[in-house]
């Protein structure tokens, strides 16, 4: 599928919803005979690098009086040095904490005054600005940014703040057993490569970043040239020229840093990592090992062959094990994609009477797919799922807009998502069994179970391939 997490997903579907009433209330201002005229005009997506180095991109389209705005740094926390994990997403939150003369209620006033969203994200390979706002304030909203982006204050008192928050966020993860799965997951297959640390960082890792390691971060990744700008909806080339111009021209000059992060390697046989925690009565459980690229040549091969697994409701792991045999509400499999190769996994939970029989289960599902492949049957399904649904993933200018970032971050072909369809259909029975075979792997797996221990640790220490289970305390990081 193309690049989207759960997460994610659900804030772009929040963010389009409320672009979509706040569109309808400027509708029914500017007058619909107004809006009508404006849609038949061709829509335009435009790309162009600014003097000082930025890329900028422009989805057009005029069925809303809304624009979307993002900038996208090219660097995430897989840049963080070590000893600083934590610091990408600390710096972000820093810049949003106010300028030289805005404290952080005044921008928040401001923000909602326009009628405007902004949000920050930290992933491994990006740190993302992103908002709406309503077309005819989107040059005070970009001023606000603008000045966030080039004039951040760093106050002491912020920063201090910015800590106890993230301090906080640490702790509220051990209450988060999905999320105690996937860091612990993470870690399981990339050991100490990069997308093995926590975005979060550590309390370690926190308490030693001060202000110097902020604005040493800072001045390295927040350049011109590191940036990708982005507008999608109610605005032209021109307007776009003239706004990011005016309002960016002023992001630093100097290099990129090297964005460069090295291959991962999965370790070798069956690592089985348990999180003890007490009293749990239903288990979450990762399994998986290495992916692809999306630009790897057998790709789109193995993502029509992980549908059939367990990408669909009606995919054979929800089939045997919520259907069947009823041991987990859900159970899919998910491939992520970035620079590198990222992880490829599945995800169930279980109840804990239940959670070896489930775990046992899905590696003779997985041992299955890797001796007989898919059938025709399947391979036609999982096609038609695919194209058919690529209809909900470029509905929006906002989502259109998403994909022409991911091939800037990815280094992917300019026509990577308008071929997505054909790739889909595309690919042979031959080639989807394949990539299975050359991809995923029975021996070098991750198995991650949060649980309480003394429930589950003989029944997985009994599994076929496991040497030993790792213990380790919810309560750790």
């Amino acid at each position: 599928m193309p690049r989207r997490t759960i997460r994610k997903l659900g804030k772009k579907l929040a963010r389009t919803l409320g672009a979509a009433a706040a569109g309808a209330s400027a509708v029914a201002i500017v007058g619909a005979t107004a809006v009508s005229a404006r849609a038949q005009v061709t829509p335009r997506r435009e790309r162009f690098v600014m003097d000082t180095g930025a890329l900028v991109l422009v989805e057009e389209s005029h069925q809303l009086p809304m624009v979307d705005f993002q900038l996208t740094l090219r660097t995430g926390s897989a840049h963080d040095p070590a000893g600083q994990e934590g610091v990408a997403r600390m710096t972000a939150r820093m810049v949003r904490m106010g300028t030289r003369r805005l404290r952080a209620a005044q921008v928040e006033e401001q923000i909602d005054a326009l009628g405007g969203t902004l949000g920050i994200e930290t992933a491994p390979s990006y740190t993302r600005f992103s908002g709406s706002v309503i077309k005819r304030n989107v040059g005070p909203f970009l001023e606000l940014l603008a000045q966030l982006l080039t004039q951040p204050a760093f106050r002491a008192a912020d920063l201090a703040q910015v800590k106890r928050e993230t301090l906080a966020d640490i702790v509220e993860l051990r209450d988060n057993d999905r999320g105690l799965a996937s860091r612990e997951f993470r870690r399981a297959v990339f050991g100490t490569h990069p997308y093995g640390r926590a975005v979060l960082g550590t309390s370690t890792t926190i308490a030693a970043i001060d202000r110097a390691t902020i604005l040493q971060h800072f001045d390295a990744h927040y350049v011109a040239k590191n940036a990708i700008l982005g507008l999608a909806g109610d605005v032209d080339e021109a307007e776009a020229r003239a706004l990011v111009v005016r309002y960016f021209s002023a992001l630093r000059s100097g290099e990129a840093p090297r964005g460069d992060v090295p291959a991962p390697r999965m370790g070798r046989g069956r690592r089985v990592v348990l999180v003890d925690k007490p009293g749990r009565t239903q288990t979450q459980v990762y399994i998986g090992g290495l992916g692809t690229r999306a630009r790897d040549a057998d790709h789109f091969p193995l993502v029509v062959a992980n549908t059939v697994f367990g990408g669909t409701f009606t995919a054979r792991l929800m089939r045997e094990i919520r259907s069947v045999r009823g041991w987990s509400y859900g159970a899919y499999s998910r491939l992520a994609v970035d620079r590198q190769r990222d992880a490829w996994l599945m995800w169930t939970f279980p109840a804990a009477a239940d959670a070896v029989s489930c775990v046992r289960l899905q590696l003779e599902l997985l041992d299955t797919l890797l001796r007989d492949g898919i059938t025709m049957e399947e391979l036609r399904f999982a096609q038609d799922y695919l194209a058919n649904s690529y209809a909900f993933e470029v509905d929006t200018a906002s989502k259109r807009l998403d994909q022409r970032v991911d091939v800037e971050l990815l280094g992917l072909p300019r026509d990577y998502y308008a071929n997505y369809v054909q790739s889909v259909r595309s690919v042979t029975l031959a080639q989807a069994n394949g990539a299975v075979r050359a991809r995923f792997s029975r021996d070098d797996l991750a198995i991650v179970m949060v649980a309480t221990a003394s429930d589950v640790r003989d029944g997985l220490a009994e599994l076929d391939g496991v040497a030993r289970v790792v213990v380790v305390p919810f309560d750790g990081e």
